[in-house]
């Protein structure tokens, strides 16, 4: 839960406790004219109308805001079984596969190696039998392949 995003109704609900305060001591008090009760009264029903209008949109901000993770979190899920399926197709071995999905993450051959807990230039002999299966020149094609798949996908649905 962020507090920023009920800041607009606290204020509202401390603005609307002040008036309701207020109008109830004005209602004790005999000494305020009804045009003044009326007047608060009036603000407070204002207040509170915009006050229920505003929890309301935070509660429907946050269904969709939870809606989109969870759209986010399946799409997530699906592209890594669209990428597992073509490793397969492509025919990597198991540690292709790994290697495959770490330098489409943006690690270095370094990086990689030292993940893996392998020499570098093992790293990079299993990145040039990747790109030799896959049909690509290097990381770069390797990555445009999936990100085509993901852009094909947003403008189908």
């Amino acid at each position: 839960m962020n507090i920023r995003n009920y800041l607009p109704a606290i204020v509202l609900i401390s603005a609307a406790l002040f008036f309701a305060y207020d109008i109830v001591a004005d209602l004790l008090d005999d000494d305020e004219s009804f045009a003044h009760i009326a007047v608060e009264l009036l603000v407070f029903i204002a207040m509170s109308l915009v006050l229920f209008r505003e929890l309301h949109q935070v509660r429907q901000l946050n269904r969709e805001i939870s809606e989109q993770q969870s759209r986010m979190a399946r799409l997530s899920g699906d592209l890594m079984v669209v990428m597992q399926s073509q490793f397969v197709q492509w025919c990597l071995s198991p540690s292709e596969s790994d290697v495959a999905l770490l330098l489409i993450k943006g690690l270095s051959m370094r990086e990689i190696s030292e993940l893996r807990e392998v020499k570098e230039k093992t790293v990079r002999q299993q990145a040039t039998s990747i790109y030799a299966k896959s049909g690509y020149a290097g990381r770069h094609e390797l990555v445009a392949h999936f990100i085509e798949d993901l852009m094909n996908v947003g403008g189908e649905g």
